[in-house]
């Protein structure tokens, strides 16, 4: 019998399995230290990490306050708050532009080119429409258009239309005051938004029994009431407008004040504008309350307060003459 030499076949596969061996016993430890790295030396890290994945932050809007005037001895609204949605895209989601805005056109309007067009910028969020009415954006809902949602938010009404426009100013669409008591008044009436804070699913659903919730209810915005009167309003502002066709001026304002306390009653501007739709406004100067803004020389009007304040004091009556 020959004996067994190193170079044989046994010798080879001994070897094999040492090399075998050692490639093993090296991924091991290579997966052993790059796990002592993550859990160990970079935990904080990745903890920190994940916890933000899943931690989100939700703006609740407060409801904007609402102006009352008074209608004789009663309050009446004249600024409300009205429920209108905007309807968005997230065009990675969207495959047909084309059919998806044959589907919108006829619950949002305007031209399907341009919807297209909006189905296909570089954005996952595209504005398609604002404002859109409640029962418009359920049908939008029922069609269950991928990559296509709604998301309600709170629009000003002014069911007066344009009575007391310059007096009340109007919320534009970032939702801030301009013009008017609106503005003036604007840090009070737009409230505090309120916040929730909280840990998510894989979703971005809140859960809602996770204790690390943190949840701050927002702050309305207040009441207001004017002591404009609406039927005096109204009654002026017509009256203004009449005359001023009649005289051929183009312009024009009346305020009706008392004198026993300072109230403004009525205080009108012509021309004026809807504040619903104050976006359609080309002349911004329709925006400005003449009586408070734009300087006026009174000329005549000073003599009749004059003659009322001297005769007030006791300083003149009604039987003397100059």
């Amino acid at each position: 019998m020959r004996p067994r030499t190193q170079s044989g076949p046994s010798y080879f596969s001994v070897n094999r399995l040492r090399i075998w061996y050692g490639v093993l016993v090296i991924v091991f430890a290579i997966f052993a230290v790059r796990l002592f790295y993550l859990q160990i030396i970079r935990h904080n890290f990745y903890s920190t990490a994940a916890f933000s994945g899943q931690f989100k932050e939700y703006q609740i809007p407060a409801e904007r306050g609402v102006i009352m005037a008074m209608d004789g001895k009663n309050e009446v609204p004249i600024v409300l708050n009205e429920e209108v949605f905007t309807v968005f895209a997230d065009p990675k989601f969207i495959t047909n532009p084309k059919e998806v805005a044959d589907k919108l056109q006829p619950l949002i309007g305007g031209e399907t080119n341009k919807l297209v067009d909006l189905m296909k910028v570089d954005s996952r969020y595209s504005i398609l429409a604002k404002k859109v009415p409640s029962d418009k954006a359920k049908q939008i809902d029922e069609l269950n258009l991928k990559g296509v949602g709604t998301r309600a938010t709170s629009q000003r009404v002014y069911p007066q239309g344009s009575m007391a426009a310059q007096i009340l100013g109007f919320v534009d669409d970032e939702g801030e005051g301009k013009y008017g008591v609106e503005q003036f008044l604007d840090s009070s009436l737009r409230g505090k938004p309120g916040e929730l804070r909280a840990i998510t699913d894989a979703q971005g659903v809140p859960l809602v029994a996770n204790r690390d919730n943190v949840l701050k209810e927002p702050e309305n915005g207040e009441r207001t009431t004017l002591t404009i009167d609406v039927s005096m309003q109204r009654r002026v502002e017509d009256m203004l407008k009449n005359h001023l066709s009649e005289v051929k001026s183009s312009a024009g304002s009346v305020v009706i004040m008392n004198p026993k306390n300072g109230e403004i009653k009525a205080l009108a501007n012509y021309p004026t504008y809807n504040p619903s739709e104050f976006y359609k406004v080309e002349d911004p100067r329709l925006f400005t309350n003449s009586v408070v803004s734009e300087p006026l020389e009174v000329g005549s009007v000073m003599k009749a307060l004059t003659v009322a304040a001297g005769m007030d004091s006791g300083a003149i009556s009604q039987n003397m003459t100059y």
